[in-house]
């Protein structure tokens, strides 16, 4: 029995039309949706997953390639949560009442071509699984618990090299600032200890985002801390949709 089902709520795991796996549970007018980063799975937000489901119909996905879902025929901007829910902000804006980007990737486009002309030699080389090791490993601190290191690791270096690869060039070409610029819904970053975007990167792209940091917690601080991440969510729903009612 997993954690949600001994809150007595009912967890359900089905596959959509275009071969997305997702789980859902819980009730509630408002939902929230989990979309994981690159080369992750529905798993990395099993603790905000949980929590939530007693007060919010959540949903959980893998995104196309990933986890246990099909792969698509193209990748666009397919990959890290955080662009796949401001891409979804712009392009369905009536469906979205505000944006949670947990320790997102670099916003940058600048940066983010730097970003993936490191990353994809080692990728299409010949030892591609050790290039991603060493990329995955990079993302966590000293202190971080070394069991939940060692299977993030192992996840996420089991995804395909043809995913690790597509995403990353669909990140590169995403104009992430741009619509993060013009967003009209509240908007929070809760960052890692490290996080890879200035505050004032963001507040130059948009003044009125929300920002926190944990503290003690690499690049998966939702599965580190979750009780840190957890309490940022809750107190900032609390406040923009309390500020979206009146």
């Amino acid at each position: 029995m997993t954690a949600v089902e001994q809150q007595g709520v009912k967890r359900v795991t089905e596959t959509g039309p275009a071969g997305m796996v997702f789980d859902s549970a819980g009730d509630g007018d408002l939902h929230m949706l989990f979309l994981h980063g690159w080369c992750g799975d529905r798993s990395f937000f099993a603790p905000q997953f949980d929590h939530f489901a007693s007060s919010y119909r959540v949903i959980a996905l893998d995104l196309p390639g990933h986890g246990e879902s099909r792969a698509p025929a193209a990748y666009t901007i397919d990959g890290m949560g955080a662009m796949v829910a401001l891409a979804l902000s712009r392009q369905a804006p009536e469906l979205v009442s505000a944006v949670i980007m947990v320790d997102p990737p670099p916003l940058s486009k600048d940066v983010w071509k730097d970003f993936a002309d490191s990353l994809l030699p080692g990728f299409e080389g010949p030892e591609p699984a050790t290039a991603r090791r060493n990329f995955v490993e990079q993302m966590f601190l000293p202190t971080d618990d070394g069991d939940l290191r060692a299977r993030i690791v192992a996840s996420m270096c089991g995804a395909p090299d043809d995913v690790a690869i597509a995403t990353t060039k669909a990140m590169a070409a995403f104009d992430a600032a741009t619509i993060l610029r013009g967003c009209e819904v509240p908007v929070v970053v809760i960052s890692s200890a490290v996080p890879t975007n200035s505050s004032q990167y963001l507040l130059d792209v948009n003044p009125a985002i929300t920002l926190g940091q944990t503290v003690g917690a690499g690049h998966f601080l939702q599965l580190e801390i979750p009780e840190q991440v957890n309490l940022m969510i809750e107190r900032f729903l609390s406040i923009s949709l309390e500020a979206a009612a009146r």
